[in-house]
């Protein structure tokens, strides 16, 4: 279970051209939920957040339309084995960006990011070692 109010746990289960396909779980959900691309992760990610309000927004949404409906699907019980596992824990939303803690939980390292981008970097240099180990 995750460590703290605005951690998610993020299973990684394929990365394939770096395409992250896998699981994730926390901010209420009950059950894991499956996610096929990074767009899906970090917009469910964002959905959720807004869902609990925390962390708060720094600033107004913006979209041309009305922001969607969570859209991940139930986690399959036959997901296979996790390439890499990971805890995101988003401390503040701010400058349309996203700042916090990524902990590798295979390897036990953790970093601070200051950004998505540098979130997404991040997990791309952790999933790019367990290819390289493979």
């Amino acid at each position: 279970m995750p460590a703290g109010q605005n951690t998610v746990i993020v299973r990684i289960t394929s990365y394939d051209h770096m395409r992250p396909q896998g699981t994730l779980m926390g901010l209420g959900l009950e059950r894991p939920v499956f996610f096929r691309s990074l767009a899906q992760l970090l917009m469910t990610m964002e959905i959720l957040m807004d869902r609990k309000n925390r962390p708060q927004r720094g600033e107004e949404h913006r979209a041309f339309t009305r922001p969607r409906p969570l859209e991940g699907a139930e986690a399959k019980e036959t997901e296979g084995a996790a390439l890499a596992t990971f805890q995101v824990r988003v401390l503040f939303r701010q400058n349309a960006s996203w700042q916090g803690n990524l902990v590798w939980a295979d390897r036990q390292m953790d970093a601070q990011f200051r950004s998505v981008l540098e979130l997404v970097r991040l997990m791309d240099s952790a999933l790019s070692v367990e290819e390289n180990v493979s």
